[in-house]
């Protein structure tokens, strides 16, 4: 009987155990203009990308995402090679279905975007950003969902933080995440 108390009681603890994964989403880095129609990055883009690696390699990621422009997945592709773990493709059509797949997965992940997608796939997670638009030449943002995941009662409560990463952009002003110095290196 008290071995049976013992294990009811270890559930009943389980249950309330929550786990936290995070979820970090960029816009691929510089880009220049060739080739024609999915550019490659330039210099200042494959430096961005290396200290997107440099920012990443220890935070546990389990999983590499980017659509399959080669713009994005040099932008992923130094911290693939660094941890080992390959880039996975995702479609920008299928966003809701891979929001979903990345939820469920409860992994830390890196998922490399657009200009025009990050900030949708954000708030499609019910989530609001302080940014309401990354400019064509603004590639310093670095946008960490974290989701709590209850065990054994389902559901899950996301949060979001809003970071710089690298050399700051251009375009901004200090003081705006997303567009002022940067604060993680």
């Amino acid at each position: 009987m008290r071995l049976y108390t013992g294990l009811i009681f270890l559930f009943v603890i389980l249950l309330g155990c929550s786990k936290a994964n995070k979820i970090y989403f960029v816009r691929h880095a510089e880009k220049g203009t060739a080739p024609a129609g999915d550019p490659d990055l330039t210099a200042a883009g494959i430096q961005r990308a290396e200290a997107l690696e440099k920012l990443l390699r220890g935070n546990g990621i389990e999983a590499i995402y980017s659509t399959e422009t080669g713009r994005t997945r040099q932008t992923a592709g130094p911290l693939s090679r660094s941890i080992g773990i390959p880039i996975r493709s995702y479609s920008n059509d299928t966003t809701q279905k891979f929001l979903y797949h990345l939820l469920a997965n409860e992994q830390n992940s890196l998922v490399v975007g657009h200009s025009n997608t990050v900030l949708k796939m954000i708030r499609d997670l019910g989530l609001t950003p302080a940014v309401k638009e990354i400019s064509d030449n603004e590639y310093d943002n670095l946008f960490i969902v974290t989701q709590k995941t209850k065990s054994g009662v389902g559901g899950y409560k996301l949060s979001l933080r809003e970071r710089t990463y690298g050399k700051r952009s251009p375009s901004g002003t200090d003081g705006v995440p997303g567009t002022g110095p940067s604060m993680m290196k």
